[in-house]
């Protein structure tokens, strides 16, 4: 393993650490997997942050419903999501991403950003 490769890893090391410390609902994987779908949703629905439903959290082939909707509870427990009827289908419930959760995002970008420009320094400096 070159220098290069070995701050890469530290880096990546660095921010599963801050993600362990700041963010207890990614520790399993079916909690990374529903707090980066909800990321990614986010990232490419600016909607989403003013409200619209979260849509495709809940699909995975490796996880069972079950498992997903225990964490969504979980998140919801958390104040990260909101769960609220569908204005025409009761049976239907939207999932919205809180403000707690919105911020915990923006912060997780910062440390990504900051640990990455640390290690991108490091690189160059090679």
């Amino acid at each position: 393993m070159d220098r290069t490769e070995k701050n890469l890893f530290t880096a990546l090391a660095e921010v599963n650490q801050w993600e362990w410390v700041e963010l207890p609902v990614v520790r399993s994987l079916v909690g990374r997997h529903v707090y980066f779908c909800i990321v990614n949703e986010v990232l490419r629905n600016e909607k989403v942050r003013d409200g619209q439903p979260l849509k495709h959290v809940l699909f995975h082939p490796e996880f069972t419903d079950r498992a997903i909707r225990m964490k969504l509870r979980e998140f919801e427990l958390d104040g990260l999501i909101e769960r609220f009827p569908d204005d025409v289908d009761k049976r239907y419930r939207r999932l919205v991403p809180t403000q707690a959760l919105l911020d915990a995002i923006d912060k997780h970008a910062q440390i990504l950003r900051q640990t990455i420009e640390k290690t991108t320094y490091c690189i160059d400096k090679k």
